[in-house]
């Protein structure tokens, strides 16, 4: 029995981390290029952008949008402040006086800013923001990442099909100066885009980077204020209308890779406890019968959350093996040996210098924030919305 657990473990941990690209790949490989249609009536895009506390964000962004090659007559951004405490408003009030003394758009404020008196969450101000725009599409992005000038017009083209809801961009992380926790963390992040790109060939991705995508206003459901990840719900929502969600690789937006372990535990854990709740929000997700990319969904966002139980079952089940198996007695010891170095790589920092050991350590800590992720959901902490 604890060789046959040991297997089914084994093979769930091929399938989700190797098994699902190369499956996604292969079938990738069935569908035509995607073709572009030069973009012959530019549509109005409400940039939405939500922020608490960014005072020192704000002038790089603004900058950003306003460097996006993109009819200025066509474009316009709304901030939802909720309940910074800091200078955020008063900072794009500032900035904003200077940019809306030039021509607005269609007669409106190229630059609006609400500032909300009580706090809420992410999700309540995208509703808000949302209600508050007339575009044709909504361009929604970060406070933190800067925007390359063409990305926009790389994201709008894609919507002279009408069947296609929403299109992400590409997340691209900059240097971090040879951090090494930060530099695993952008091999993952390589890895991810690797099967989003594939995914979209396919036919749509079960998620969205929340740094950068646009969508068709019109096609906006409200999502519950509680929400964690609205970078999935929301293009989950457009595939249970059956719209379709690209992946643009050449819309890109910039940011660094943490080099704060701490801050990306908080991030990750949350976000890991995101796609439980996704489950409690949306339990037609689970239905191959409504969900239409169900193979995406369940092989991408929601296996990975067992991993860490199949890690475990895989280390106890080969150790009782072992008893009885040459074989297992070898894995058994592989896999302490395995452990072991990335325990001691906990307290000496150099022996992540050695790249195998860098991305295994990377790897486990992402398999511990896993397991945090479940125990915020179960503990109820994921409804502490702003950190």
């Amino acid at each position: 029995m604890s060789e046959l657990i040991f297997w089914l473990c084994a093979f769930m941990m091929f399938y989700i981390f190797a098994g699902y690209p190369a499956l996604i790949l292969l079938l990738s490989k069935f569908k035509s290029p995607v073709s572009h249609s030069p973009i012959k009536e530019y549509p109005t895009v409400e940039v939405i952008i939500v922020v608490r506390n960014a005072e020192s964000y704000v002038a790089e962004k603004i900058a950003s949008i306003q460097n996006l090659d993109y009819p200025a007559d066509k474009i316009r951004t709304l901030f939802i402040s909720d309940n910074s405490t800091d200078g955020t408003v008063d900072v794009i009030n500032k900035l904003t006086e200077v940019e809306n003394d030039t021509d607005g758009v269609e007669g409106q404020e190229k630059i609006r800013v609400v500032d909300n008196e009580f706090k809420s969450s992410k999700s309540a101000c995208l509703n808000q923001a949302i209600k508050l725009s007339n575009a044709d599409l909504l361009l929604l992005t970060d406070i933190r990442q800067t925007l390359e000038s063409d990305s926009l017009q790389k994201l709008a083209r894609h919507f002279s099909d009408d069947s296609v809801g929403a299109v992400s961009g590409e997340l691209v992380l900059r240097d971090s100066d040879g951090n090494d926790f930060g530099s695993g963390m952008d091999a993952y992040w390589r890895y991810e885009k690797f099967i989003r790109h594939h995914e979209s060939l396919v036919d749509s991705v079960p998620g969205v980077t929340g740094a950068i995508y646009a969508m068709r206003r019109e096609l906006y459901q409200d999502i519950p204020a509680e929400t964690l990840l609205d970078d999935v719900l929301i293009p989950m929502n457009l595939i249970l209308k059956n719209k379709k969600v690209l992946f643009e690789p050449e819309a890109i937006a910039y940011d660094i890779p943490s080099s704060d372990i701490g801050r990306e535990k908080i991030r990750k854990t949350r976000t890991l406890a995101g796609n439980w709740q996704l489950l409690q929000l949306r339990p037609m997700l689970l239905n191959p019968l409504k969900n239409r990319i169900w193979l995406q969904f369940i092989s991408h966002k929601i296996l990975r959350l067992i991993s860490p139980l199949c890690l475990l079952l895989m280390f106890f089940a080969s150790i009782l093996a072992a008893k009885d198996s040459a074989f297992f007695v070898l894995v058994s010891v592989l896999q302490i040996v395995v452990y072991g170095t990335l325990l001691v790589a906990l307290k000496k920092q150099q022996l992540l210098k050695h790249k195998p050991i860098k991305i295994a350590y990377s790897f486990m800590v992402l398999m511990y924030f896993t397991v945090l992720g479940f125990l915020f959901f179960v503990s109820k902490k994921h409804l502490q919305i702003w950190k």
